[in-house]
């Protein structure tokens, strides 16, 4: 058994925790939208045609915002065949997944269903095989009243109120080799800048999200220089810059750039989004500092996963697919993610957990069958739930472990979220040793006397054990009394290969 000590002070702010920190995304890919979220012919299937069970899960996992409808399906997607009657609609071929298009959802059907939902919609804008008055008129479509041609079409359409839409992409990896009209720096900050003020000359109070570079994994060139040549023409036009990563331990998975890691390299996999952090947001606080500038850009981190052995090849490569079938250490991965947004919350305020149905799912649909929660729903659903107010900021002597191409790092992630008004403090750990349990001294003192609510512990003795349609709770969390103290001190064993909440109220 290895030791931990965290410290987590009240005063020690790191930031608001902004409600869209999560999100998820849904693409037109695979089994996400179709015979996923929306499938008529399904005995649960609402007058639209979508899923009740699916829609049940996404209420209980607490979304609060979801990306649509791409991902590197919107750089060929003409927005304007997936309105109006829907005997209408061209059916078109995809290039980016090299399928059949049907266009039978589309931005006025999924608009109401995330409103439904109480959930925001985060639009992305076509800004490959797209034009700049294209990505405008898109926003007059969605947003203005009445009394344009966009509007009045819309409201033609049976969609009398405008969507109000506030947040919009412009554009998806646009650095990408596999991208559909795929464009340098220069080119696409030009045009990003350009649609931005149409963009925004159709509806001022919109908030822009800019391409950043897509990942920073080894072999991407662009990774950092593009941030700085993109931010360099945009920064008074765009709010946020968009950041992307999915993490693979499988080197038997391979996308588009070859990776090494291994499953001894997942500890690394926090300090390496960590790092991509670092780079793009010193990269935003250079320009703004070059620019003369007063306001911050923040962080869209609005695709973010694990690789499974059915994730999606980029390239406009025929596939099939499954479901994802993540297991116990996916989903210590995905705490350890949250745990690291949650501890940049000054300068992360989207989130998109990538995808939410089927490929790369926390939900998995049986297309003649019943809905299940993946492993990975869990750790979503409880930062969802307790991860609000402030982040605060650990300090910590955590345990570390030799990875076989990064050296030694840490084993733990940790993180933390206070709320003023109702003194609830939900404290966040994430144990990735696969053999080893951790004894954690956690000083929490400055709260004053702390009553425990209670500890929550996802694990399994087997770290690949996952839930399937013939056992579908085989990985689920257990609730735990956690015994109060009078000094702010607690001594808890975390155990290998697991996730944990722990609860408290002043």
């Amino acid at each position: 058994m290895t030791k931990a000590h965290v410290i987590f002070d009240k005063d020690f702010v790191i930031g608001d925790i902004d409600r869209r920190l999560y999100g998820s995304f849904v693409e037109h890919l695979g089994r996400c939208m179709y015979r996923g979220i929306y499938e008529p012919t399904h005995e649960s299937a609402d007058e639209q045609g979508f899923r009740n069970d699916v829609k049940e899960l996404i209420k209980e996992l607490g979304l609060t915002a979801i990306r649509y409808p791409g991902g590197n399906f919107v750089s060929g997607y003409d927005w304007k065949d997936g309105v109006g009657p829907k005997e209408q609609r061209p059916a078109r071929k995809e290039m980016a997944w090299n399928v059949i298009e049907t266009n039978e959802v589309g931005t006025n059907e999924f608009a109401k269903y995330l409103k439904d939902l109480d959930i925001e919609l985060i639009m992305a804008a076509n800004l490959g095989t797209g034009s700049v008055m294209e990505a405008g008129e898109f926003v007059d479509y969605c947003n203005t009243d009445q009394g344009t041609y966009w509007s009045d079409l819309r409201r033609e359409h049976g969609v009398l109120e405008p969507h109000k839409i506030k947040s919009w992409c412009l554009g998806n990896e646009m650095d990408g080799e596999w991208q559909i009209g795929m464009l340098t720096a220069k080119e696409y900050a030009r045009k990003a800048k350009e649609a931005a003020k149409i963009m925004r000359w159709m509806d001022p109070s919109i908030e822009l999200i800019a391409c950043g570079t897509c990942t920073n994994e080894e072999g991407h060139k662009s990774f950092g220089e593009w941030d700085r040549i993109v931010l360099e023409e945009t920064y008074d036009y765009i709010d946020y810059i968009s950041l992307h990563r999915y993490f693979n331990y499988d080197p038997t998975k391979q996308l588009f750039y070859k990776m090494k890691d291994d499953i001894s390299d997942i500890p690394y996999f926090f300090k390496d989004l960590q790092n991509f952090l670092d780079t793009v947001i010193n990269a935003a606080d250079f320009v703004k500092g070059k620019l003369r500038k007063d306001k911050d850009i923040f962080i869209s981190f609005d695709e973010w996963g694990v690789i499974t052995n059915t994730s999606a090849a980029p390239g406009g490569t025929a596939q099939e697919y499954g479901y994802a079938n993540f297991c116990l250490l996916d989903a210590v991965i995905y705490g350890g993610l949250l745990c690291t947004f949650l501890n940049n919350a000054d300068r992360v305020k989207i989130a998109c957990q990538s995808l939410l149905v089927n490929e790369g799912g926390m939900i998995s649909t049986d297309p003649k069958g019943k809905a299940i929660r993946q492993a990975t729903f869990y750790p979503f659903m409880h930062a969802a739930k307790y991860g609000k107010g402030v982040a605060l900021k650990p300090v910590t002597k955590l345990p570390t472990k030799a990875t076989n191409h990064h050296g030694e790092e840490a084993t733990m992630t940790v993180s933390a979220a206070f709320e003023e008004e109702t003194g609830n403090l939900n404290v966040f750990l994430m144990n990735c040793d696969l053999q080893e349990d951790v004894e954690v001294h956690l000083d929490l003192r400055s709260f004053g006397k702390l009553k425990s609510l209670g500890r929550i512990e996802l694990y399994h003795e087997d770290c690949f054990a996952g839930n399937t349609f013939e056992e579908e709770y085989k990985v689920v969390p257990k609730e735990m009394e956690l015994a109060s103290s009078q000094d702010g001190k607690f001594t808890i064993l975390i155990k290998k290969h697991s996730w944990n909440v722990l609860r408290f109220t002043r």
